[in-house]
């Protein structure tokens, strides 16, 4: 029985410490899984958010273009289809912040605030909510491609992505479009 005893506690100790190690991948495994699973589900919703702001600040360019604020190839007039459209666009994107205030960490939720503040400006002048002229425009605009850059460099950061954001021009309009 004294030879045995040794080796029963080597056994038992064997197992315990096997379970222990499966126990420990396992969990790191499943926090691998789901730390994926959620950068996942952020990036699409930064990605759906990106779209519907872009659809928004499209369709309020065109109101504004016909109020003679800014230039574009395709102004339009504020009838109630076009109003409509902006409306739509404006909801869809009040849809996708959702998902941001429930995932975003607390600098992307504060870049995403302050990029929709920059869009509601936008709407505002191009709606004949807030009065401007052409140089108001450009710099709500400007303001808006500030806001949009930090937004995207946050996102970025909160899913470790590396590299930089893909640069904007420096200057707008681009220097291919002829002045006014």
């Amino acid at each position: 029985m004294g030879n045995e005893l040794p080796a029963l506690v080597g056994v038992v100790l064997g197992a315990v410490l096997s379970y222990l190690v499966g126990m420990l991948n396992d969990r790191t495994r499943w926090r691998r899984e789901h730390a994926a699973r959620w950068d996942g589900l952020l990036l699409q919703a930064y990605s759906d958010y990106g779209q519907a702001i872009k659809e928004c600040v499209v369709a309020y360019q065109r109101l504004a273009a016909h109020l003679g604020l800014t230039e574009d190839p395709t102004p339009v007039e504020p009838t109630n289809d076009a109003l409509e459209q902006a409306a739509r666009a404006e909801a869809k994107r009040a849809a996708m912040t959702e998902p941001l205030r429930l995932l975003a960490d607390p600098t992307t939720a504060a870049a995403v605030r302050s990029l929709n503040d920059a869009v509601w400006h936008l709407e505002w002048m191009a709606r004949g909510r807030l009065t401007g002229d052409a140089s108001s425009w450009d710099q709500a605009y400007r303001d808006y491609r500030a806001a949009r850059q930090t937004f995207y460099e946050t996102a970025r950061a909160s899913l470790q992505v590396p590299g930089e954001v893909m640069a904007e021009r420096a200057t707008w309009p681009p220097p291919w479009r002829p002045s006014s």
